[in-house]
């Protein structure tokens, strides 16, 4: 579910910023919450300031979407000290108190801001204000691809030049690891946007010469998660495809959890990037290195009770450990927790012991 905030400054904003709100509610896929200037409220429910300023770190990091119906100026002068990255700012749209205009001010690609630009300009009659070069030639972006399929991008220097070659007219052809789980799914979102995608094995002397196709500088879009060598102007994006399921003991430091996470996707030869989450035991959950492991490789983790763990340990005959099924009444972690989280039966590396750290690597194959 993606959030939403309206922030508006007059009365007339106020109300069309709850026509908004209901607009936006209607589709469970969001949630919508409006702030109002005090004395120029909308009498619809909602949250009231008196400054901006105060708010406005905690509304750009707690919302994936913020619509500012006010002065354009205004807007970018409170948002300036918080942007980022492309890769972490929320889509950030600005309009009009009445409705004339709605601008795409920030994120418009990987932030869904161009689109949703699109969508309020549509409801409430607005012309919509899209700067962004692909958009505006008509031309499908790798970015707005990775977006819609929650692909990450192995590179940003790779990715403006790639959008560069496609503005100037190149011919930049995508390709798809035709072993990934959800091939069918990922062709059918990018023939949606007008992409072709061209599978190969990345597995056969075939394939990796299809994806040279061109030359070695040639510019091109390739979805995998594998580590593969590629030319300089490669874009590689990265779908979500494991989970790593980690188990560690007591006090371990962060740099023994992150040197088995590491070694472990180098040894089934997988981008950090294609990791969807990690996870682990719930009486881990207040693990020092772990936690702080996760957040410097930047992923989720989910915590699973042992209650949880249990009958998906017998029903799938995984090997257990007496020794740790003694301590925390489960008797094997990485394994059992990396399966839950990935839904699947699939193990991409088994257990493997490091020093007070266990790794297993397991294949989505279900969302």
């Amino acid at each position: 579910m993606e959030s939403i905030a309206i922030i508006s400054v007059t009365v007339h904003g106020a109300g069309l910023g709850q026509k908004l709100r209901h607009h936006f509610e209607a589709d469970s896929n969001y949630e919508v919450h409006c702030f109002e200037k005090e004395g120029r409220a909308s009498g619809d429910t909602a949250e009231f300031f008196s400054s901006m300023k105060p708010h406005m770190e905690t509304w750009f990091k707690s919302y994936d979407k913020l619509l500012f119906i006010m002065a354009t100026g205004i807007v970018v002068r409170m948002i300036a000290p918080y942007i980022k990255h492309k890769s972490e700012d929320p889509a950030v749209v600005v309009m009009d108190e009445q409705g004339h205009f709605a601008i795409s001010l920030l994120s418009g690609h990987l932030g869904g801001a161009n689109e949703w630009t699109a969508d309020i300009a549509q409801f409430v009659g607005a012309t919509p204000v899209i700067t962004t070069a692909t958009d505006v030639n008509g031309i499908p972006a790798p970015d707005v691809l990775a977006r819609k399929l929650g692909f990450k991008v192995e590179d940003f220097s790779t990715l403006r030049e790639v959008n560069s070659a496609l503005v100037a007219g190149e011919r930049v052809p995508y390709y798809i690891d035709d072993t990934l789980f959800f091939l069918h799914e990922y062709e059918a979102v990018a023939k949606a946007q007008g992409i072709e995608l061209i599978r190969f094995n990345p597995h056969t002397v075939t394939g990796k010469a299809t994806c040279e196709t061109g030359g070695e500088n040639a510019a091109r879009v390739v979805i995998t998660d594998l580590l593969l060598p590629f030319g300089p102007r490669t874009l590689v994006l990265r779908p979500p495809t494991m989970t790593v399921g980690i188990g560690c003991r007591r006090d371990t430091p962060k740099e023994l959890i992150l040197h088995a996470v590491n070694d472990s996707l180098a040894n089934v030869n997988r981008s950090p990037k294609s990791v969807a989450s990690a996870a682990s035991v719930i009486v881990k959950a207040d693990e020092v290195g772990l936690l702080a492991a996760v957040r410097e490789l930047q992923w989720p983790i989910h915590f699973f009770t042992q209650e949880e763990m249990a009958p998906f340990i017998e029903a799938s005959h995984i090997e257990e450990s007496s020794f740790v099924k003694e301590t925390i009444g489960v008797g094997n972690v990485c394994e059992t927790t990396a399966l839950l989280q990935a839904k699947s039966q699939t193990l991409l590396q088994k257990k493997t012991v490091y020093p007070r750290t266990t790794v297993a690597i397991a294949q989505v194959q279900s969302k």
